[in-house]
This record gives C-alpha cells, structure tokens and sequence, in this order.
C-alpha cells in the first residue's frame, strides 16, 4: 500500500500470488525494510526467509516463518550495517556485505554458535554474496579487477569473482571487462552464473558456464 512495504509469495510458473507474509503484528517489529538494497534468502528448507530491516533503530537480520512469526532478531557482532543475506545449504551459516570503517566485506554470521567471521578483509568493495547449491563457493560481486587495473578499464567498473570456502581463496572472473557485471546467482548444479552486465549499455540477463 501507500504507507507501507510487504512481503509477499508468488507462484513461479504462474506469477499468482500466493501469501502476504506481513501483518500489523509483524510490521510492529520493523522499522524500515533495506527493500532496495537486500533480497529475501530462503533456507534450505524453505520454511524460513531471512532479510534486513531496521528494527529498533538497529540494522538486524530477521528470521521469519512463512507465516509472518519473527523467530530471530539477529545484530551482527560488529558489523552494524550490512544487507544482501545469502543462507548456506546446510543451513548453518548466513552471509552477508557488511559496511565497517568504509569497508565492504563479506561476513558469515554462525546461526548455531552465534558467531562472526570476517572473509574478506581488504580495500575493494565486495557485496552481493550468493552460496553454490554445494556450499563449496561464493559468488560475490566487487570492483577488484578496476581498482587493480591501473586505469586501463574505463570508469568504475565491477566484476563478479568466487570466494573459495574452505581455502579463502578468491577467483576473479574476467569476462566483460569495464561493465558492470552484478547480482551473482548459481544454477542448481553449481557449474552456471546467471548475472546481470550492463556490457552494451543496457543491463541484461547472461548467463556464465564455469
């Protein structure tokens, strides 16, 4: 409506919606909804979604039921502003972009041991995080091969690169350089990358085969 942002569940094959997820009760929780900057992560079981929101005059990570119950209401130790969670497949950890000191970086954030460990801990911006369906990888996105380059990209561009782990290595892809290629999502079987690039000028669909 006018006053207010919700969430809803549609049917994939048909686009009808099927559940509105909030209610009053469950908008009394939320302050603001981070719409424009973090999608929904589903567990692995699908019977949960987590998302951030202003809540309280904090940035938290709700865990919420299909049915609009809030089960958790999570602050990151030491990350206070952070979007884009992405669950694991053994649905242990949630990860996410988190701004600290100017900095973006990736963080995972333990569900059962309540902690926090920082991936990745340098000058580049690294948002946008995306687990393979084996749990193997991250798939984020960054401007690490612009900032890198020495000026022989034009503009500011960014890339989409693989976060190994178990080891913590990273793997820039190199494709499309100096576009801006975002919004890193693996394929069921792990070895296909849909993204978004603006490569011609206009942000389309693509599709990469690892």
């Amino acid at each position: 409506n006018l006053f207010s942002i919700d969430l809803f569940i549609a049917n994939t094959a048909t686009g009808e919606i099927t559940e509105r997820i909030t209610s009053p009760a469950f908008n009394s929780h939320v302050d603001q909804y981070s719409s424009y900057e973090s999608a929904v992560a589903w567990s692995p079981d699908s019977r949960r979604i987590a998302f951030v929101a202003f809540a309280k005059g904090r940035n938290r990570l709700l865990i919420a039921e299909l049915d609009g119950k809030i089960r958790e209401q999570i602050d990151i130790p030491g990350v206070h502003s952070f979007t884009n969670p992405t669950w694991s497949p053994d649905g242990k950890t949630i990860v996410v972009n988190g701004l600290v000191n100017g900095q973006s970086d990736l963080y995972a954030y333990n569900l059962d041991t309540k902690m926090v460990r920082q991936l990745t801990n340098d000058l580049f911006s690294d948002f946008q995080p995306q687990f393979s369906p084996d749990g193997q990888y991250i798939a984020f996105a960054t401007d690490r091969l612009a900032q890198t380059a020495g000026g022989s990209l034009q503009g500011y561009s960014h890339n989409i690169a693989l976060y190994n782990m178990q080891t913590g290595a990273i793997t820039n892809l190199d494709f499309f350089p100096g576009a801006n290629n975002l919004n890193p999502y693996f394929g069921t079987d792990a070895t296909i990358l849909y993204f978004l690039s603006d490569r011609d000028g206009l942000r389309n669909l693509y599709t990469y085969n690892l």
